[in-house]
């Protein structure tokens, strides 16, 4: 109300000096300078004059991300708040985790019992390998006595052989010395026969008769011996034939000791290799990867229990609170980066062609004094319902000014056209060749001197003097005058 009867009260303090001025005397002269004017303000806006058509789009966030949970559990931490500008990385609740703390301890100790198990197995390992080593090194003691103990009765063996062809040689010839004997007896027992039938004719002398039984008897004596010696001859050919039987028994008896002896030593060699071998200890090493990663698991789940921001943006929605169960299937948080925007809109058959990724267009916010460039991302091909074709254009907003759900007006942006601050054509003062606005400072009014790049309809294009986001006023500039006092209406 106060602010009513202040403006009426300029209001008429302005019309009483226009009537005492007379039609000679200015606006600016009749105002006094106490006088505080009553303005209406606009930020000045980067931009281009609108040259084409201009679509209708929705804002849409760069990034939106549903924040939910990998696990179930009860929120006992959530250090944000709805609105809240957070960084990739930083925390946005955690989850009670008493039970996963103690997962991670249970399965830390697995790992421990499997690595003790590994030290285990590696030690009975060597062990084994000892005592396999040293029965193996036995046998092969075993085996070369009995190879030793071989060799020896072969020639025995050998030996028996050569001794049995020797006697069967003696035999051989004890038999024909008997044989001869035998005839040379035979031969002496006629030939004194039939000296002594000579002796009794008297055909011979008694001396003859003597000789021939000498001769006889000699006959006989060897007879005898040569029987004998065919008789020893026989009888070392039996013993040289045992012999031989015996030595051959222990040849076979000794070969089979020492093919015991190989298969005994192969055996233990064998035992060696199975000492050798790292089965046990890489079940063992199996074991502690498995515990390994249970353990892995078990503090991922852990970690899973706090929950940070994917992404740089804002807490847009929050549908949780502290002490309230959640789970993997619902959204606790939604974050979105809004630091660029998504303008969505729809451009008909006639227009799509006339843009490409990477084209510039202008972009208005509806719902406040909003203005700068947008390019062009992404075009569809297809059109969709008979709404258009879908273009996605690209807009800055480091203030985070264009919220999501918002709609702005999109224009395009002609080739070659000039580059600069868009503000209202009301706030454009001209006085003797130059251009000036009015930015407000505090409670007055500023005069700057601009350069007007062109103007159409209601808006001016300055290309120097102002700069991005400055406050310009749009009515009553033709009372204002440097330093003017000022009281900016909404």
């Amino acid at each position: 109300m106060k602010k009513m009867r202040r403006t009426k009260a300029v209001a008429c303090l302005l019309l009483g000096a226009f009537a005492l001025a007379g039609c000679t005397t200015s606006a600016k002269e009749a105002v006094s300078p106490e006088t505080v004017v009553p303005v209406k303000v606009a930020q000045a806006q980067e931009g281009v004059l609108g040259t084409g058509e201009i679509f209708t789009g929705t804002v849409l966030p760069e990034q939106q991300v549903n924040i939910v949970p990998k696990i179930a559990g009860k929120i006992a931490e959530m250090p944000v708040e709805l609105g809240m500008r957070v960084k990739k990385g930083q925390v946005l609740f955690k989850l009670e985790d008493k039970e996963l703390r103690n997962a991670v301890r249970k399965a830390e100790a697995a790992v421990s019992a499997a690595e003790a198990g590994i030290q285990t197995a590696e030690m009975a390992q060597k062990s084994g390998v000892v005592q396999a080593t040293g029965g193996a090194v036995q046998s092969k003691n075993g085996m070369l006595q009995a190879k030793n103990g071989m060799i020896q009765a072969q020639g025995a063996v050998t030996q028996a052989k050569s001794a049995l062809e020797q006697t069967a040689n003696a035999v051989k010839d004890a038999d024909a010395s008997f044989i001869k004997a035998e005839q040379a007896l035979h031969d002496a027992k006629a030939n004194r026969d039939r000296i002594a039938q000579l002796f009794e004719q008297g055909a011979v002398s008694k001396a003859q008769l003597e000789q021939a039984e000498t001769s006889l008897v000699n006959a006989e004596a060897a007879h005898r011996s040569a029987e004998i010696a065919r008789a020893n001859a026989r009888e070392k050919l039996g013993a040289a034939q045992k012999a031989l039987a015996t030595a051959q028994k222990a040849y076979d008896n000794a070969t089979a000791s020492y093919q015991n002896a190989i298969s005994g030593y192969e055996n233990a060699q064998k035992q060696v290799d199975v000492a050798q071998s790292e089965a046990g200890i890489e079940a063992s090493r199996q074991a502690l990867k498995q515990a390994q990663v249970a353990a892995a698991s078990a503090r991922d789940m852990l970690d899973d229990a706090t929950v940070v921001s994917p992404i740089d943006g804002i807490i847009g929605a929050k549908k949780a609170e502290i002490g309230e169960m959640v789970s993997p299937q619902a959204p606790v948080l939604v974050v979105a980066n809004l630091s660029e925007v998504r303008i969505l809109t729809y451009f008909p058959a006639d227009q799509i062609n006339r843009i490409q990724p990477g084209s510039q267009v202008q972009v208005k916010a509806k719902a406040f004094n909003f203005q700068t460039i947008g390019t062009v991302k992404n075009i569809s091909p297809l059109d969709e319902k008979g709404k258009g074709y879908p273009v996605e254009i690209t807009v800055p907003n480091p203030d985070v000014k264009l919220k999501a759900g918002m709609l702005a007006d999109v224009r395009l942006i002609a080739p070659g056209s000039q580059k600069g601050i868009v503000i209202p054509s009301s706030a454009i003062v001209k006085e003797n060749g130059k251009t000036y606005v009015y930015v407000a400072e505090g409670d007055k009014a500023k005069r700057v001197e601009v350069k007007e790049g062109a103007e159409k309809g209601a808006e001016a294009l300055i290309t120097s003097g102002l700069r991005k986001n400055d406050t310009v006023i749009v009515n009553n500039v033709a009372l204002l005058a440097d330093q003017t006092k000022i009281e900016i209406q909404h």
